[in-house]
């Protein structure tokens, strides 16, 4: 009989350079792939509240704030995806039981007709069972993701987002149709080529902002979107005092926009809700406490003042309660808004959740964190010259200064960590590769779409197909925490449909109101007509 000799060969001795392989290898993640909490499928699929807070987060960073749009287009299609899936899973559950009431009904109708004894009232049940199940046809292109989140929290260009989708209510698909045309308004030409001058007018902005308010006003015969406040309602908030605001009451979802204002002992950022928010004397104390109250600004003015980048538009000086105040753009406070939004979520629901059903973050493309501060070697005898080394070196922090500023993966860390995973209620969708070196005003002409020398047409294009990549690519260890974006924004849309639809089998006047059904005019009874005889 042979003896494998395999089995009882030495271990391989252990070097410098093994133990760093094992220890690399340690530090990368595995797909969780089970039917189980750790894979997210579990929690994908349960409801514990119907109203427990499902909130989106979007970062800063310029036009890439269309890659945003794109994630969230592709989230909408999941959505749709999960809802017709559902619907018909429900109907034919409807009609499986239907037919079970009726077959039990006939065979009772002939044990009667032999002469058998039915139990009271038995009969009747069976015969107000119908089988008659209408099964609702979703339109993809007509879904509102403010019909699916309850707060959305965005900054710079990302609180235009989250105004564009939570205040105004508007498609994915209107969005990238608005951020294509604005891009070109505002990129496509340049007030100064002047260092550390004003790049940018703010007119364009404002402009597209008050046409597309106009536009979907509900309120206003005419309307121009110059005068339509960002607060839902100014005057009930004026009323309520300093009177917390009630999630439990019937509310629309409600956005907000981070910002930043001159204050010399205000470090973090300036919020600037829909909704009247003050801090109750039961607010944890470990939470951030940012502005109270909810600014009486024009919607304009707050799109205006959260995305007042500084060197591309200038700052938003605006009088409230007989005080100038400045406003620029909230990256330099929090450019991932996500800390904020959960913050505001702790002191909002504290003592009716511990979580949010869902919080899930979109960036705009994680930063080229190759050097991180530190220079690359020039090639060359000169590159070991002192001085040369020098410049280089503080070239490379300014470099990483302003990397930080438009990135928000260590707020995503400290995020994770306090979720535990991602495979719960916390969850990030962010290019990993392809937007490192963008810039915020980014706008090149080029092909798009089949046509030739497109406005923008190279920077939609190049962010449309990483994007596209990001959302299609395998798990990565490096990046990803338990499952590939597509897995992640799956179970995102699972759980926001299964929450949506728990809420309107719960119906009643919350459900109407989230729904929006008040904030469109009734027609006015038109009086009759008496025909001629």
């Amino acid at each position: 009989m042979e003896h494998s000799t395999s089995s009882l060969a030495p271990p391989a001795p252990l070097t410098a350079a093994n133990l760093h392989s094992s220890r690399s290898s340690s530090r990368i993640r595995r797909a969780e792939t089970s039917d189980s909490d750790k894979a997210g499928r579990t929690w994908a699929r349960e409801v514990d509240d119907p109203w427990d807070a499902c909130i989106l987060t979007l970062d800063g960073g310029g036009i890439r704030g269309y890659s945003s749009l794109m994630i969230l287009k592709a989230l909408m299609h999941e959505i749709w995806i999960w809802e017709e899936r559902l619907e018909k899973e429900e109907c034919d559950d409807s009609e499986a039981r239907a037919s079970r009431k009726d077959s039990g009904s006939h065979l009772r109708e002939g044990r009667r007709r032999e002469g058998e004894v039915v139990a009271p009232g038995a009969l009747e049940e069976d015969e107000m069972t119908t089988s008659d199940t209408k099964r609702k046809a979703f339109v993809e292109e007509e879904l509102l993701p403010c019909h699916y989140f309850d707060f959305m929290y965005g900054t710079s260009t990302g609180g235009l987002i989250a105004t564009m989708l939570g205040r105004l209510r508007m498609t994915t698909t209107e969005c990238l149709e608005v951020y294509r045309t604005v891009g070109n308004e505002l990129f496509g030409r340049r007030k100064s080529n002047i260092p550390l001058v004003t790049k940018y007018y703010h007119e364009p902005l404002e402009k597209a902002v008050q046409d597309i308010v106009g536009s979907r006003c509900h309120e206003h015969e005419n309307c121009d979107g110059k005068e339509d406040m960002h607060p839902f309602d100014i005057e009930e908030s004026a009323a309520m005092g300093l009177t917390p605001f009630d999630v439990d009451k019937p509310r629309v979802c409600q956005s907000c926009c981070l910002t930043a204002t001159h204050d010399q002992n205000l470090s973090e950022a300036y919020l600037l809700r829909t909704y009247p928010h003050y801090y109750s004397e039961n607010a944890p104390n470990w939470i951030t406490r940012y502005n109270e109250g909810a600014e009486p600004l024009k919607i304009w003015e707050v799109t205006r003042a959260t995305s007042a980048a500084p060197f591309y538009f200038k700052m938003l000086e605006v009088e409230i309660d007989g005080q100038y105040r400045s406003f620029k753009d909230g990256g330099i406070r929090e450019n991932n808004p996500s800390g904020a939004a959960l913050s505001e979520f702790h002191s909002l629901y504290e003592g009716r959740a511990e979580n949010p059903a869902l919080l899930l973050s979109v960036g705009t493309g994680r930063p080229d964190h190759t050097h991180d501060g530190f220079a690359a070697a020039w090639p060359g005898p000169f590159g070991n010259i002192p001085f040369i080394r020098t410049a280089l070196e503080k070239r490379a922090v300014l470099q990483n200064l302003l990397i930080k500023y438009t990135e928000g993966e260590k707020q995503h860390a400290q995020m994770r960590e306090h979720a535990r995973g991602e495979h719960t209620w916390y969850k990030r969708l962010n290019v990993t590769d392809g937007l490192q070196d963008m810039s915020l005003d980014d706008w090149v002409k080029g092909d798009w779409h089949g046509e030739k020398d497109v406005p923008g047409g190279a920077s939609l294009t190049r962010m449309e197909k990483v994007t596209e990549a990001y959302l299609a690519r395998d798990f990565d260890g490096i990046f990803d925490s338990y499952g590939p974006p597509s897995t992640m924004l799956q179970q995102a849309a699972e759980k926001l449909v299964r929450q949506r639809r728990a809420r309107e089998q719960e119906g009643g006047e919350r459900w109407e109101t989230f729904i929006g059904k008040h904030l469109h005019k009734k027609e006015e009874d038109k009086p009759e007509v008496e025909l001629a005889s």
